[in-house]
C-alpha cells in the first residue's frame, strides 16, 4: 500500500533529514581538520566520477530531453497534473516566473557574463576541431552555443521534466512528495518505505543543499570583495560574514512566508528586474547585433547539439569535459529531485504539454536570451578594444562574479545599471536557496506545506555552513573550500543518478497509463 503523506514523528526525529545532515556535516569537520585532505578527496573523486559516469550522464541527459518532448507532443500531453479537478495556484506569469526564477536561474544570472566569455577566449573541442580560433569575431556564435547548451533545453529537462511528471501522477495515487517516491514501480514497496528510502531521501537533500551552498559561498566571497571596495569599507571576515548573514535573511524570510508569498513575490521581483536589465542592456548596448547572434548562437547550438551533448571522452576532451558539461550534469542531476518536487508542488492544474512547454522549450529560451544579452554585449565591448577578458584570462573562476560588473561598466548609465545587476543577482541566489529550503522540508516532513519552523532550519543550514565553509579558506580571497565543495557536488549526485534514471521509464508509463485510465471512464 502506498506510503501516507502525514508522518506522525516529530520532524527533528526523521531519518531523511539527519542522512541529510550527516554526510555535510562531516565534510565540514573533515575539512576544518585537514583542508587539503578534503580538496583531494573532492577533487580525485570528482575525476573519478567524470571518467566512469561522464558518459552515462551525458546519455541520460539527452535521453530525458527527448523522452519529456515526446510525451508532450503525444495525446498523452493532456494529462492534467493533480487530477482533471485540478486548478492552478499560480497565473500563468505567477507560474512561470517561479520557475524560472527557482529552478536554474540563480546559477544561470552568476555565469550569463562569464561562461560565454570562457568559451570566446578558448572555443570548445567540438569547435576546435574546426579551426575556430577563441577571441574572435567567429567565436561569438559558437561560444553562445555551448552556453545554450549547458544552460538550455537539455538541463531544464534534467532539472523537472520527467521528474515532475512521476511525482505529480504518484502523488495522484496516494504518494507522498518525496525522492523516494521516484523509485515506486521499480523497486518493491517495502523497500521504498524502509531504509533504501531514507537513504534516497537524505541523500537528495545533501545532492541540493551542497549544489546552493558552493554558489552562496563564492557569490558571498565575491560581494565581500565589491563592498569592500566602497568608502569606509574592507574585505574582512566580519564582512563576509555579514554578507552572509544578509543573504541568509532575506531567503530565510521568504521560505518562511511560503510559496504564494515570499517564493512568489521575490520571483516577480526577479522577473521586473531582469526585464529592466534586459532593456538596458539592448538599449544602450549593441541592440540589433545582440539579437542578431542570438538567433545564430540558436542556430549554431541546435545544428551541432548532438555533437556537444555527446561528446566522446578522449585524452584531449576529458578535462574540458570533466570542468564543463559533467560538472553541469553533476549540479543539476543533484538539484533534480528536489526541483522536480517542488515544480510537482507548483505545476498543480497544469497539463503535462504545458509543463514541458514552460520548462524544456520556453524556460530554455528565456535563459539563453539572457546569457545572448549579457555575455554577448562582453564579447562586444571586447572585440572593439574593451578589456573585458582579461580579469577572466589572469584569475579564472575567480573573476566569474566581477565579470557582470565590468561588463555593465563598460555601458553608458553604468551607476544604474552595476546596482541593478548586483541586486539581480543577490535576489536569483536568494530565490534558489528559498526553495532548496522549503524543498528540503517537503522531503522531511512529507507535506505538501511543510512547517516554518522545518524551513526555516534547512535555511538556517544553508547559511550556516556557507559561514563555516567561509572560515576554512586559509585567506579571505581563496576560494578552495567553494571550489571544494562544488567538487562534493558531482560526487554527492552518484546516488541520485539511479532516482533520475528511473524516470525515463516511469514517467512516459504513468502518464500513459493515466492517459489509458481517464479515456477509459469516458
Amino acid at each position: 500500500m502506498p506510503k501516507s503523506t502525514t508522518n506522525p514523528r516529530s520532524w527533528w526525529n526523521q531519518p531523511p533529514l539527519w542522512v541529510g545532515a550527516g554526510p555535510l556535516l562531516a565534510f565540514l569537520v573533515l575539512a576544518a581538520i585537514d583542508l587539503n585532505l578534503a580538496k583531494d578527496f573532492t577533487s580525485e573523486g570528482k575525476a573519478l566520477i567524470g571518467t566512469l559516469l561522464g558518459g552515462i550522464w551525458q546519455w541520460m541527459v539527452a535521453l530525458l530531453f527527448l523522452v519529456a518532448v515526446v510525451i508532450a507532443l503525444s495525446p498523452v500531453g493532456n494529462v492534467r497534473l493533480g487530477g482533471n479537478d485540478a486548478k492552478p495556484s499560480l497565473k500563468m506569469f505567477d507560474w512561470c516566473a517561479v520557475l524560472i526564477c527557482t529552478l536554474l536561474a540563480g546559477g544561470g544570472v552568476f555565469w550569463s557574463a562569464a561562461e560565454p566569455l570562457f568559451h570566446f577566449i578558448s572555443p570548445s573541442p567540438v569547435f576546435q576541431t574546426m579551426g575556430l580560433e577563441g577571441k574572435t569575431a567567429a567565436a561569438v556564435d559558437p561560444a553562445l552555443a555551448v552556453s545554450f547548451l549547458h544552460w538550455g533545453f537539455l538541463a531544464w529537462a534534467l532539472v523537472a521534466t520527467t521528474t515532475t511528471i512521476t511525482f505529480s501522477l504518484l502523488e495522484r495515487k496516494g504518494e507522498p512528495l518525496r525522492p523516494r517516491t521516484l523509485l515506486v514501480n521499480v523497486l518493491p514497496h517495502r523497500w521504498v518505505d524502509g531504509p533504501i528510502g531514507d537513504l534516497a531521501d537524505g541523500l537528495s537533500v545533501v545532492a541540493a543543499i551542497a549544489g546552493t551552498v558552493g554558489p552562496l559561498g563564492f557569490l558571498s566571497l565575491q560581494l565581500s570583495d565589491a563592498a569592500g571596495q566602497l568608502p569606509g569599507l574592507t574585505n574582512s571576515a566580519g564582512l563576509q560574514s555579514l554578507v552572509v548573514v544578509l543573504l541568509t535573511a532575506v531567503f530565510a524570510v521568504s521560505t518562511v512566508s511560503g510559496i504564494q508569498k515570499g517564493i512568489k513575490w521575490l520571483s516577480e521581483l526577479n522577473v521586473w528586474l531582469t526585464l529592466a536589465l534586459a532593456a538596458g542592456l539592448l538599449l544602450l548596448g549593441p541592440g540589433i547585433w545582440l539579437i542578431q547572434h542570438f538567433f545564430g548562437g540558436l542556430v549554431t547550438y541546435i545544428t551541432h547539439l548532438p555533437q556537444m551533448a555527446l561528446l566522446p571522452r578522449t585524452k584531449e576532451t576529458g578535462v574540458w569535459l570533466d570542468w564543463w558539461t559533467v560538472f553541469y550534469w553533476g549540479w543539476f542531476l543533484g538539484y533534480a529531485p528536489l526541483m522536480g518536487l517542488f515544480t510537482a508542488g507548483v505545476s498543480r492544474g497544469r497539463s503535462i504539454r504545458e509543463l514541458v512547454l514552460a520548462v524544456a522549450i520556453l524556460c530554455p529560451l528565456v535563459t539563453n536570451l539572457w546569457f545572448t544579452l549579457v555575455g554577448g554585449t562582453g564579447m562586444y565591448l571586447n572585440l572593439n578594444g574593451t578589456d573585458i577578458t582579461g580579469a577572466i584570462e589572469a584569475d579564472g573562476i575567480n573573476a566569474a562574479a566581477s565579470t557582470l560588473l565590468t561588463i555593465l561598466g563598460g555601458l553608458p548609465l553604468s551607476w544604474l545599471l552595476i546596482p541593478i545587476g548586483l541586486v539581480l543577482v543577490v535576489l536569483f541566489m536568494c530565490t534558489s536557496a528559498d526553495s532548496m529550503s522549503y524543498a528540503a522540508a517537503m522531503v522531511v516532513s512529507s507535506r505538501n506545506e511543510p512547517p516554518a519552523a522545518l524551513r526555516l532550519f534547512w535555511a538556517c543550514m544553508i547559511g550556516t555552513l556557507t559561514l563555516v565553509l567561509l572560515r576554512i579558506g586559509t585567506s579571505l580571497t581563496d576560494p578552495t573550500s567553494i571550489n571544494a565543495l562544488q567538487a562534493f557536488i558531482v560526487i554527492a549526485a552518484v546516488p541520485v543518478t539511479p532516482l533520475v534514471l528511473a524516470t525515463l521509464w516511469t514517467a512516459p508509463r504513468l502518464a500513459w497509463k493515466e492517459w489509458k485510465r481517464e479515456h477509459a471512464t469516458h
